[in-house]
């Protein structure tokens, strides 16, 4: 299985690949190697969007599947803006703070997909990949898979965690394929939210060794390195993350004025968002994100931003 061949690093680069332009038909490359002949592209009404590519050349047919991520705040347009944000994104991070949460369609028409796909492919090996609002539709899909036989691993990057929105039945398929399931956690990524027990999250964490840099890039896996062999920095579980997990903690267990304050984005036209949205998250750090994790993290990574900033100015010395 070519999967089973690329490094951390061409994985990364392989999801990546989700942003670009991709088209049916055209063989889809990693750094020289060939991982398949895409064969679908979906991009389904609720915004969620995933690409499907085949391999037979080896003994069992091998098939990739890349879910999306959301196209961002600085480069959505108005369609993306209202599938992968007010429909997607919002109603995830308002279910992450209420103790009633209403599911996005998306996160069921991702699980339909995969099923329908391992049932479309009887004889292939799943491999899943996703980043962002793709690993998170991807995670929601895995809970739900009706073969887990089928699923040879996943590739979950820079996420939240669902753990917390899973029914019982869900976290024990999720359970099952625990040791399939790769899930990447930069913690000064504020994307991976709820992290705050490595046993209650869909999949296996794997703490990257990163460091500190602007939110955007960050997320977008800025802040991973990799050694000679293409293998990613990682690190044990270590007092900063207890620190992130506790700062978290107190985020989601104080934040019921902040869910009440976010759902009411139905009383907005789409077109009217970018503008709100922005008035609205300055009252939100005001009311709110004073006393939240975010600005509490932020601060105490001053000083090691400061370390970073001076190591990089002696290496441009020395060279």
């Amino acid at each position: 299985m070519i999967n089973d061949l690329l490094t951390d690093y061409d994985r990364v680069c392989l999801t990546k690949k989700a942003y670009e332009g991709l088209n049916v038909g055209d063989d889809f490359v990693v750094n020289g190697k060939l991982i398949g002949r895409i064969v679908r592209d979906v991009y389904a009404q609720d915004g969620m969007q995933a690409y499907v590519i085949e391999n037979q050349a080896g003994r069992r047919d091998e098939v990739t599947v890349l879910f999306k991520g959301s196209s961002g705040l600085r480069n959505g347009n108005a369609t993306t803006w209202r599938d992968e944000w007010l429909n997607t994104n919002w109603p995830i991070f308002v279910a992450m703070l209420t103790s009633r949460p209403k599911l996005p369609s998306a996160l069921k028409t991702a699980s339909s997909y995969l099923n329908k796909w391992l049932v479309e492919f009887p004889d292939a090996i799943l491999y899943i990949y996703g980043h962002s609002l793709g690993a998170i539709n991807a995670a929601y899909a895995l809970a739900n898979c009706r073969h887990p036989s089928q699923i040879g691993a996943a590739y979950l990057y820079e996420g939240t965690n669902i753990w917390r929105l899973l029914t019982r039945r869900q976290r024990q398929v999720a359970g099952q394929m625990r040791h399939k399931i790769n899930t990447y956690v930069d913690i000064y990524d504020p994307v991976t939210l709820g992290y705050t027990a490595t046993h209650k999250m869909v999949g296996k964490l794997h703490y990257v060794d990163s460091l500190p840099i602007s939110p955007i890039k960050q997320h977008m896996w800025g802040g991973y390195r990799f050694d000679d062999q293409g293998r990613l920095l990682e690190k044990e579980v270590d007092s900063r993350f207890l620190q992130s997990s506790q700062m978290q903690t107190r985020f989601l267990s104080g934040t019921s004025e902040l869910a009440q304050f976010l759902s009411g984005k139905d009383e907005y036209r789409v077109s009217d968002w970018k503008k709100i949205t922005s008035q609205k998250l300055t009252q939100v750090k005001d009311r709110v994100f004073n006393q939240t994790f975010l600005k509490d993290f932020e601060g105490q990574d001053q000083k090691l931003r400061k370390e970073i900033d001076q190591l990089k100015q002696k290496d441009e010395k020395d060279e």
